[in-house]
């Protein structure tokens, strides 16, 4: 039934397709709950053990060397973009981060966000 009324809202102009009108209820609703994204964007940081952001989040091997160096564990809660050097292995990953929750895209090298995904994220 709700596929049928996008279709009538199309076939009257108010969308020019389908995919127009979900991007745009998608966006309305995004934009309606946007108080829950402002705490993360206010709270952004990338120092002391804590990636937390709401954009692209890039963590380099150098970046885990250094936590490992000082006996730290980092947590990562990321929502956009979350990406690790493709030098960055599983080994430094387990001996780096404590917890773990990305929401969106998600990359590196071959093992390790399977890895990530089974932590939980500690706050």
């Amino acid at each position: 039934m709700d596929l049928g009324k996008i279709d009538y809202l199309v076939e009257q102009g108010f969308y020019n397709t389908r995919t127009e009108f979900i991007r745009t209820a998608i966006k309305q609703e995004i934009d309606k709950n946007s108080f829950t994204f402002d705490k993360i964007e206010k709270d952004s940081t990338q120092t002391n053990g804590l990636y937390l952001g709401i954009g692209v989040i890039n963590i380099t091997r150098k970046d885990l060397e250094k936590h490992l160096k000082q006996g730290t564990k980092v947590k990562i809660f990321v929502i956009g973009v979350c990406r690790f050097s493709k030098d960055v292995d599983i080994d430094l990953v387990e001996k780096t981060v404590e917890s773990f929750r990305a929401y969106g895209i998600k990359s590196g090298s071959p093992g390790v966000i399977e890895y990530l995904d089974t932590l939980k994220y500690l706050p």
